[in-house]
């Protein structure tokens, strides 16, 4: 990982240069999008918005190039520029500027909802959009006898009336992993320790629990014969909550000094039971912004656990 960092540090051609490879990797792999983004992040943190916007602009003149070159158009570029590039060279610019962490997870949280509202602005049915996308995927799965054919309609609707949501959080989610990367390799090259401290001190305000009280009140007087809006709303502010509960968790051992297995544990959990982990973490981070845990916690020993 600090030998990516290192070598995007070492000029915009490298930068550029790696910043296009991890994103074509993530066709095939797509956890590497997070890293094609983390190095637009990373040259914008420590370089500045100029630099960092050259390195995307100079990524999506060559990928468009490369694309026309090989596929006949360059919508791939595009895509690049919109969903990965772009947003992460914004957040870090917020980060950069104001130098609040929490600040840069609203600012990816207000990018979460302008993906949300993007799909019914593309779409006035993006529920239907997502049925008929997902058809022939579930239609695979009952081919492979993965899922009984008598399930398919009730899966595929379940599926589809969720996604907008899920992809709003989803979108937040590999965001903020990107900015948070990038912090940590900028921490790592120039500010040992740096990363952990911020991260660890992470608070989002408290008018967002109220927010999210709201969204589910709203979810909850919608019809329950369809997924609405509120419920939309509700997914990617209890993504931003488990961004903060992962950050008390770290605090939290961190300030204690307790062992790396606590974080471990965490992460697993998260491994093999994601939703029930999810709400767990929402929830601590939720209730820290009320009680603040971490500055009622006294420090013990001089471990680096976090």
């Amino acid at each position: 990982m600090q030998a990516l960092a290192s070598w995007a540090m070492r000029g915009l051609p490298q930068a550029a240069m790696l910043t296009i490879l991890l994103a074509a990797l993530s066709l095939l792999i797509p956890p590497a999008s997070v890293l094609s983004t983390s190095v637009v992040a990373l040259v914008t943190l420590r370089k500045g918005t100029l630099p960092g916007a050259l390195v995307w602009g100079v990524a999506t003149a060559a990928s468009g190039f490369i694309a026309l070159l090989a596929l006949g158009g360059v919508n791939l570029a595009i895509g690049f520029l919109i969903l990965m590039w772009l947003p992460a060279w914004l957040v870090a610019v917020v980060l950069r500027s104001s130098r609040s962490l929490a600040l840069a997870v609203l600012a990816a949280m207000v990018l979460g909802f302008v993906m949300l509202g993007g799909q019914f602005v593309e779409s006035a049915d993006p529920v239907a959009e997502w049925k008929a996308l997902l058809g022939p995927f579930v239609g695979s799965l009952v081919d492979a006898q993965l899922v009984d054919s008598s399930q398919q309609a009730t899966l595929v609707s379940l599926m589809a009336d969720w996604m907008p949501g899920v992809v709003a959080a989803g979108f937040f989610l590999q965001l903020t992993m990107s900015l948070l990367l990038a912090r940590w390799w900028q921490a790592l090259l120039f500010n040992p320790g740096g990363f952990r401290s911020e991260f660890h001190q992470l608070r989002l305000p408290k008018w967002l629990s109220m927010a999210l009280l709201l969204a589910a009140l709203l979810s909850w007087t919608q019809s329950q014969t369809a997924v609405s809006v509120p419920e939309y709303v509700l997914l990617l502010l209890l993504a931003a909550w488990f961004i903060q509960g992962l950050a008390v968790a770290h605090g939290v051992v961190g300030k204690l000094g307790s062992s790396r297995g606590w974080l471990i544990g965490v992460y697993l959990l998260l491994l093999f039971a994601l939703p029930h982990t999810v709400i767990v973490l929402a929830t601590l981070g939720i209730t820290d912004a009320w009680i603040d845990f971490r500055a009622r916690l006294n420090p013990r020993g001089s471990g680096k656990a976090g």
